[in-house]
């Protein structure tokens, strides 16, 4: 019987996900772990002559409280934004009473792009893709921006790069670029390497964007270059084979203290992390490999990673490293479906309005 393009793609998915947690487990054993209280302060990693992170997440809050009301108002499920949003104790009362919703602006252009091996796997679609269906109804401009799914942050900033500059130039209109886990390190690249292009840009928002890198690549490059790297996909060519090099701790904690990020983009990021039991099953291991040296992880990146140096702190979703922007769990057929995926869809319009208030300041 011939495989369905979703059956053989899943299958493709399983077996790859099967080779990356043997290889996990053969570079070390897992010790027992004892994790941060899950309300502790947040932490990040850092050097010296970072720029400072502002603490966006009373005013976020407020957002998607708001946001889940007036959702529950028109008959939708209710949302408990005290659940979608960690508060940790290092975060400040919100001002009372709230600043009303920003409107849409009419203005902004979004452009989304999606993390390492996305493209490998086409039937998971791009991030917040069912979300941005239901904001395109609404008038909201979204877009993607297609880049190598198995290329390294400088090659894939290049297509960043190539799609800004195709579009209309239009002064009144605002460019927001929108990263989803490899997709961030792709932008940042992309701001540094191209300046030119990215003076059209006026913001970039980071979703459990590994700004700092993860200890898993570090962990797992050398064997997916010796072993991965050249395995066949359907959908996705090897093309430069630097996907995990560019994603190693070490690599980028070099890089970020060696490239100053343009002070004209404001960033943003909305970090993720959640409980054990709440991660996809198909990343337990990494958590586990995570949380064994105390780190609160989304499955494959710590919250102490996923901060952009001198940007906006949104706030630390409870979610994993799929659910915040991907429907993987609908594919597999995983439980929690719909509550993550109204989840995913809320706060994606948050941010959204986020950003478009910040930019009207």
């Amino acid at each position: 019987m011939r495989r369905t393009p979703v059956k053989a793609a899943l299958q493709i998915f399983t077996r790859l996900l099967a080779l990356l947690t043997a290889a996990i487990a053969a570079v070390s054993c897992l010790p027992k772990f004892s994790p941060l209280p899950e309300q502790a302060p947040a932490f990040l990693l850092s050097f010296p002559s970072a720029p400072p992170i502002q603490d966006g997440r009373a005013r976020f809050r407020q957002i998607t409280c708001m946001l889940a009301d007036q959702r529950a108002l028109k008959g939708d499920s209710r949302l408990d934004c005290e659940r979608l949003l960690w508060r940790l104790a290092d975060e400040e009362q919100p001002c009372r009473p709230a600043s009303p919703l920003p409107a849409h602006d009419p203005r902004l252009r979004l452009l989304l792009v999606p993390g390492a091996f996305a493209e490998c796997f086409p039937e998971y679609g791009m991030p917040f893709e069912d979300a941005a269906a239901v904001l395109r109804q609404r008038g909201w401009r979204i877009g993607f921006v297609a880049v190598s799914g198995r290329s390294g942050a400088d090659h894939n900033a290049g297509q960043i790069a190539a799609a800004v500059e195709r579009l209309p130039e239009d002064p009144a209109e605002k460019i927001v670029l929108i990263g989803h886990s490899k997709g961030t390190v792709d932008i940042l690249h992309f701001l540094v390497n191209h300046p030119r292009p990215a003076l059209r840009v006026n913001a970039v928002v980071s979703v459990s964007g590994p700004v700092s890198g993860s200890p898993l690549a570090d962990s797992l490059a050398g064997v997916y270059d010796s072993l991965l790297s050249r395995m066949p996909f359907t959908d996705c060519p090897p093309g430069d084979r630097g996907v995990l090099d560019s994603l190693k701790r070490s690599y980028r904690t070099t890089w970020l203290a060696s490239h100053r990020l343009p002070e004209h983009v404001p960033c943003f990021s909305l970090a993720t992390f959640a409980r054990r039991e709440d991660v996809h099953p198909l990343m337990r291991l990494t958590y586990d490999r995570l949380a064994a040296s105390g780190e609160r992880n989304d499955g494959y990146v710590a919250i102490t990673d996923q901060l952009i140096p001198g940007g906006t702190l949104l706030g630390y979703a409870n979610l994993d490293h799929w659910d915040i922007a991907l429907p993987v769990r609908e594919r597999l057929n995983i439980g929690g479906v719909n509550s993550r995926a109204d989840a995913r869809q809320l706060l994606f319009e948050a941010l959204l309005l986020a950003v478009t208030e910040a930019l009207k300041n």
